[in-house]
């Protein structure tokens, strides 16, 4: 694929993390004003504030690329554009998981309970991980492995 069709799907690809990232922010804004959160347990609230901040550098993260490719490359197709998107684009997935995984903890607690909150947070982290990153790595790991047996093939003729 050409350098300026693989960036402009990285782009593509941050755009549309970002309206998610986007979703869940406004919603992490909006429960601080909602009644009942001062009902809320201490524990819950600091979970909550740490799921806020990360999504905040999710969002903050998943936005520099755009004004980095203006301002910076001039609006040019780099190698190295390419490269900072698609580490951008892997890097906050982590903490996007995360932030999602807390806020499963906190809604889940609530109507079912401590325990049922944290085992729903948590595999709900562990779903979007695993997705997010382990088929990926998984799919990189077999397409090298077959092109070494085509390599290996072409070797023994």
């Amino acid at each position: 694929m050409e350098l300026p069709k693989k960036v402009k799907l990285a782009l593509d690809e941050t755009r549309i993390l970002i309206l998610g990232a986007q979703i869940l922010l406004g919603f992490q804004f909006r429960g601080v004003f909602r009644d009942g959160y001062d009902r809320l347990a201490p524990g819950a609230r600091l979970l909550d504030a740490v799921a806020l901040a990360l999504m905040i550098c999710v969002v903050g993260l998943l936005i520099m690329p755009g004004p980095y490719h203006r301002v910076v490359e001039g609006g040019e197709d780099t190698g190295n554009f390419h490269r900072l998107v698609t580490a951008v684009a892997e890097i906050v997935l982590l903490p996007f998981a995360v932030a999602l995984g807390f806020d499963l903890v906190i809604t889940t607690d609530l109507i079912f309970g401590k325990t049922t909150g944290w085992i729903a947070g948590s595999s709900a982290s562990a779903v979007a991980l695993t997705l997010w990153y382990g088929f990926p790595q998984s799919r990189k790991w077999q397409t090298g492995a077959k092109e070494r047996r085509m390599t290996q093939a072409q070797a023994d003729e």
